[in-house]
């Protein structure tokens, strides 16, 4: 009579140690993807906190020049009306200098392309700022978009530095660039909120103005 074979020990350990080496490696693979995400993730939120500041920021000031936002004040009473429609976004903030604090602030950190400036006094300029600016935003109109990621595009075509006029039956969206055809904007009622391509679009439609002027930095 035949008795079955008894598996060694050791064979039954080479089994275990492969599958543990098989499970730790896609657990592992699977911590790297968690990790990957979550760093996105946490970008995409410091954005949102910079937007936030910057939105504190256009509210404070306001407050000391009867409800206006730089854009639509003069320079003779400290604004840039007629500054901003050369197009430059620098000055706006420049003029908050008091209340944004630091320049830091005015960069999203996706941004690789920019480099915050040090101070507001040196070597300040648009090339130092992730965010476009909303020339007609006005805190009587709370869906307007005040502020946002520069990464732009209207009909598949990405927007460059200059006013750009969105109007409703263009198709806006974002490029790959910053946060990879998604973008977060700061609304004239100093809230934030991310978009989505789609949501871009519907928000645009909902600003209350048929064409909506932007300052891309």
């Amino acid at each position: 009579m035949r008795f079955p074979r008894k598996i060694s020990a050791s064979a039954v350990s080479r089994v275990e140690v492969l599958v543990m080496v098989t499970v730790a490696g896609f657990l592992s693979c699977l911590g790297l993807l968690w990790l990957r995400d979550a760093r996105t993730r946490a970008r995409s939120i410091c954005c949102n906190c910079n937007l936030k500041q910057v939105g504190m920021a256009f509210r404070v000031w306001a407050g000391d020049q009867k409800e206006k936002y730089p854009m639509q004040v003069s320079i003779t009473n400290g604004g840039v009306m007629e500054l901003i429609l050369t197009g430059d976004v620098f000055p706006v903030f420049q003029v908050m200098s008091n209340e944004l604090n630091t320049p830091y602030i005015l960069v999203c950190p996706e941004d690789s392309a920019r480099i915050p400036a040090k101070s507001f006094a040196t070597n300040f300029d648009d090339s130092k700022i992730s965010y476009f600016v909303g020339l007609d935003a006005s805190d009587s109109m709370p869906q307007m978009f005040l502020t946002g990621d520069r990464n732009l595009a209207t009909n598949g075509v990405s927007i460059h530095r200059g006013i750009l006029e969105l109007t409703t039956n263009q198709i806006a969206g974002w490029t790959q660039a910053i946060h990879k055809n998604q973008g977060n904007v700061g609304m004239a009622d100093g809230s934030t909120q991310g978009f989505s391509n789609h949501a871009l679009n519907e928000a645009l439609q909902n600003t209350g103005v048929a064409t909506n002027r932007l300052a891309i930095p």
